[in-house]
């Protein structure tokens, strides 16, 4: 099982709009722990808790990984599939290769201190992507019906931290009320809104 939870998040706030809607903005960054080296970890649900609890109804939600070396990707999670894009992306990046990246005597400053040699994930993340945008419909992720969206660690065991940014539409005459504990869910002052990390039971 891996550990997801979100950590202290800015509160959703109207900004100003050229057209005839307000936008409610929300921004959240959680933090996500993998525990393998290649990882398929699913947000969908996480997001759609955050989506419903801070009144994000329509319109967008972006999720932004700040690594290069986990990505963002929205497929099935279909285990036996997770299983095969593993695969693809070992075959095309393999581990053992020559890699420049991984020559710490040729590399130049800064190099972190617990720099490890990871240029095959590097390399698989290049054929990735770093973020997906996807429509807000009902205060819920607009997918396909196979449709859910991963974070895919290729460098774990490692803490990673994914941004999820909304966009939600606001009628004229509008008025949302934001809690004087600021962190807009209406229930004490719990980071993130939960009292414990949330469990992701989804596909590794």
């Amino acid at each position: 099982m891996n550990t997801f939870y979100p950590s202290p998040k800015i509160a959703p706030r109207i900004i100003s709009s050229g057209s005839r809607h307000s936008i409610l903005l929300s921004d959240v960054i959680f933090k996500v722990r993998s525990e393998e080296p290649i990882e398929f970890i699913d947000l969908t649900d996480q997001i759609n808790r955050h989506l419903l609890e801070h009144g994000i109804r329509n319109g967008t939600a972006t999720v932004f990984s700040r690594h290069t070396t986990a990505a963002i990707k929205i497929n099935e999670a279909e285990e036996l599939l997770l299983e095969d894009f593993k695969q693809m992306l070992r075959r095309l990046c393999p581990v053992e290769h020559d890699y420049h990246h991984n020559d710490m005597s040729r590399r130049k400053p800064p190099i972190a201190p617990d720099e490890r040699p990871n240029a095959h994930s590097h390399c698989m993340h290049l054929l990735l992507s770093t973020s997906e945008t996807v429509p807000v419909v009902e205060s819920k992720l607009a997918l396909g019906t196979w449709q859910r969206i991963f974070m895919v660690e290729l460098d774990g065991p490692r803490e990673r931290e994914v941004h999820l940014r909304c966009h939600s539409y606001l009628a004229p005459g509008f008025e949302l009320e934001i809690p004087a504990n600021g962190n807009g869910n209406g229930h004490g002052a719990r980071s993130g809104g939960f009292t414990e990390p949330y469990r992701n039971g989804g596909a590794k």
